[in-house]
């Protein structure tokens, strides 16, 4: 009987994997994790891409295709781990199996590259590795002979598909031909850049009277009339640029992609001489749980600044000591160069730091060293979890309770509990960090299904800020923005040559914009919320979808001219600090200003040289940075996000305020944090100025638990979209039905259908269920069978059914 493998295969969306023949020639070859080309009887295209789940000697079952060959040398892209990992995020977030495993693998071997193959150099000496002679290997040498350098694709279309790739690796192995992977560059090979002008306008400084911004920015490019910048170099942003080249003072060009991406952030490294009190007892029990080589979950719960990265450095000395490898999670790898610039300095080769501004081949280059083994530590954001590592001993989850770690496409995963899961299939430690932990993470830790670890004090002897209160309509205001107790402290730091952070948790230059005359207020026309003003372009902008249309200072609606700028963002407050703080340079942190490569990095290298001592920015700046100069934290809009339609609400408000206020006192100067707000009634606020996490916790669960919402209930998030509100709203509707006889009473609720929070995005209208689930778990494939049910009978009416397990918003 002929050898079968079970595989589940890609642009086949069933949940039932296939049962292919295996030819004899592979047979000694392929093993579960292989990346297989297979063809299918019933199926139109000549060859599909699947994943080997497992092999069947005995040939049991009716074969329904053929594996070809195997691909990437046959060596195995997914570890036995990582598919037992696929399987069980198919399993818990209710995802087709090939989704889960095309997750685990990076973008570069899910498609099939366009390899060159190419004869080998002479050799003298016979190869050490001899092999079998067969008529498809002879055929590859005589068209290589003729031919020189052929791709993969050329061979394929003289030789057939049929074992082509094995064949290939052989003759590689045995050193007669040379692979070379061939990406398509998906990068462009050049990028924009600003220069000084060669012949410029005469007197340029009455060009520039009315722009501090693009004054300091001329200034910089006369110093080095020689350099090329990039934007967000020196702090400049794209807009300023050009509007120095349409005043003829700057020209654009094009300069050649730096060869690597890289995070250029780095620092002096601060050298461990010893390890605090409460630090050492952490590393101990760490220690300990790793000597005995278990599994367990430890919750690492340490104040800002209380060293958790040290502790977490010296956990993975010992890791590595043992002869283990290790995985080390960050929200957003370019939020936190400093972290990784940390980790590099002490671990160098050893680590692997995965990052989204990779190119394909550095993706492929980076995948390489960790699955053979040449970096031991993979350091990156969420898709990290799936770095092919084997024997890892350690996985570290930094700021576990930020949302970033949650996928907000298909399979719409938790990194942090991915981490837990392979931590248990690892017989590993998982280390979750915080110091404002998810409600999740902090109540397993205090009924004892995490170990918990605290942290209470800051390390070098630092004490933890002062929090105030500044309430807007009964203060004093220099500008609409600023009070005159946040100006008072912002001067004070400038006179003593300190830093100041400020948060504005929105970018753009306002929220949105009220006609007085006719109450209009423009929206997205594909998404029905509020444009918001953006001066540098003079621009109205979606930050949903991205749609942009130009402002021209008039009502759209009416074109009166008397309106009304609402809220204030990163944008014109910075005009707002530029009229207060004349002579000083602002650093504008938003994603406008950071959306080039490495100019979050340069902006933050900018700070610490003090090149510019007020940094200004949206959630970003408040991440963490650790700057021992930074004395005073101020939150221009500290309730903002309070009054959103989600029970997280508070919870993320507390922990963006106790973030960014972490940022400052970090070193013997003490420091201060001014909160300003409109709502001071509210009882966070209480909880914020206390910094107690424990009372915060306790009084929230209160309100949840008498509301059900998680951690006492769990919740799934069913959205119907479509073009046409209708079928959004009647497939919700028959989705509710179709769920009804599945979900008693006693162990759940259906809620909606209703409008989503934002009921358009992109042309599409959204309606959703919400199950609250309490002693029950509806099972992957019930809720993938009531989608088909539902999906069945709207065919033709382009409604799309996502399911969100455990979602982190409701909007």
């Amino acid at each position: 009987m002929p050898m079968l493998a079970i595989v589940y295969v890609e642009r086949i969306y069933r949940d039932e994997p296939f049962l292919l023949t295996v030819p004899e020639g592979l047979e000694a070859t392929i093993q579960p994790g292989c990346q297989a080309l297979l063809s299918l009887a019933r199926h139109k295209a000549s060859a599909y891409v699947g994943y080997v789940w497992s092999l069947d000697a005995a040939g049991d079952g009716e074969p329904e295709g053929e594996v070809l060959d195997l691909l990437n040398g046959g060596v195995p892209v997914l570890t036995p781990v990582l598919l037992k990992l696929a399987l069980w995020i198919s399993d818990y977030y209710a995802a087709l199996p090939i989704d889960c495993l095309s997750t685990a693998v990076p973008a570069p071997l899910r498609s099939v590259v366009d390899d060159v193959v190419e004869l080998a150099g002479f050799q003298l000496e016979s190869p050490e590795t001899r092999i079998k002679s067969t008529g498809l290997r002879r055929s590859i040498l005589k068209a290589l002979a003729t031919a020189k350098r052929l791709t993969v694709r050329q061979l394929r279309k003289r030789l057939g598909r049929k074992e082509l790739y094995s064949a290939i690796a052989e003759l590689e192995r045995a050193g007669l031909v040379t692979v070379r992977k061939s990406f398509v560059e998906t990068k462009p090979r050049t990028v924009t850049a600003w220069r000084l002008a060669a012949a410029l306008p005469e007197e340029p400084e009455n060009l520039l009277a009315r722009s501090r911004r693009k004054r300091e920015a001329f200034e910089l490019l006369s110093s080095r009339p020689e350099q090329r910048f990039l934007a967000g170099e020196g702090g400049i942003s794209r807009a300023v640029f050009n509007g120095l080249v349409a005043m003829g003072l700057v020209e654009k060009t094009e300069t050649a992609a730096p060869a690597r991406e890289s995070l250029r952030f780095d620092e002096p490294q601060k050298k461990i001489t010893s390890l605090g009190k409460h630090q050492q007892i952490a590393l101990d029990a760490l220690g300990e749980a790793l000597r005995q080589k278990r599994f367990q979950t430890f919750l690492l719960h340490g104040v800002t600044g209380s060293g958790k990265t040290l502790v977490y450095i010296e956990l993975l000395r010992r890791v590595l000591a043992e002869g283990k490898t290790a995985i080390v999670l960050v929200p957003e790898i370019s939020l936190t160069p400093q972290t990784a610039a940390r980790f590099r300095h002490y671990f160098g080769d050893d680590i692997q730091i995965m990052h989204s501004a990779m190119s394909d081949r550095e993706k492929y280059d980076a995948w390489q060293r960790l699955r053979q083994g040449k970096a031991r530590i993979a350091l990156g954001a969420r898709s990290t979890i799936f770095a092919p590592l084997e024997n890892v001993g350690a996985i570290i989850v930094d700021e576990e309770h930020d949302a970033a770690y949650k996928q907000d496409r298909t399979p719409r995963y938790h990194a942090r509990d991915t981490a837990v899961m392979r931590a248990k299939f690892e017989n590993a430690l998982c280390v979750l960090g915080s110091a404002t932990p998810s409600f999740e993470s902090y109540r397993n830790a205090l009924e004892g299904k995490y170990a918990l670890l605290e942290l209470p004090e800051r390390v070098d002897n630092a004490r933890m800020p002062s929090i105030e209160l500044v309430w807007m309509p009964g203060s004093q205001r220099v500008t609409p923005s600023i009070s005159g107790a946040l100006y008072d402290a912002i001067r004070l730091r400038l006179q003593r040559n300190e830093q100041v952070i400020l948060l504005q948790n929105r970018r753009g230059f306002a929220g949105s914009i009220l006609c007085f005359d006719c109450g209009h207020s423009p929206q997205c026309r594909h998404c029905n919320i509020p444009l918001v003003y953006h001066a540098s372009d003079q621009s109205l902008r979606c930050h949903y979808c991205g749609h942009i249309e130009p402002f021209r200072q008039t009502c759209p609606a009416c074109k009166s001219e008397n309106l009304f700028y609402k809220s204030s963002g990163t944008e014109r407050i910075e005009e707002e600090l530029n009229e207060l703080f004349p002579g000083e340079r602002i650093l504008r942190m938003d994603i406008d200003t950071t959306s080039t490569k490495d100019a979050h990095a340069s902006m933050l290298t900018a700070f610490r040289e003090k090149s510019a001592r007020i940094l200004l920015g949206t959630q970003m700046v408040a991440k963490g940075l650790d700057f021992p100069e930074v004395t005073l934290v101020g939150v221009l809009m500290a309730d903002i996000g309070l009054n959103l339609p989600d029970f997280r609400a508070s919870e993320r408000i507390y922990s963006l305020l106790m973030q960014v206020a972490g940022r400052a006192g970090r070193s013997s100067m003490p420091g201060e944090v001014l909160l300003q707000l409109y709502n001071r009634d509210n009882e966070l606020f209480q909880h914020v100025i206390r910094a107690d996490y424990r009372h915060f916790f306790e009084a929230e669960m209160a309100s949840r638990r008498e509301l059900a919402y998680p951690p006492f209930t769990r919740l799934v998030k069913l959205e119907c979209s479509s073009p046409s509100e209708a079928v959004a709203e009647k497939g919700a509707l028959a989705l509710r039905e179709h769920l009804r006889p599945h979900l008693p009473e006693a162990f759940g609720a259906i809620l909606g259908p209703a409008p989503a929070g934002i009921n358009r995005i992109k042309n599409r209208y959204r309606y959703q269920l919400i199950l609250k689930l309490t002693g029950i778990k509806l099972s992957a494939t019930l809720l993938r069978q009531v989608q088909y049910d539902t999906l069945n009978a709207f065919r033709g009416e382009n409604l799309v059914i996502t399911v969100d397990v455990d979602p982190q918003h409701l909007l």
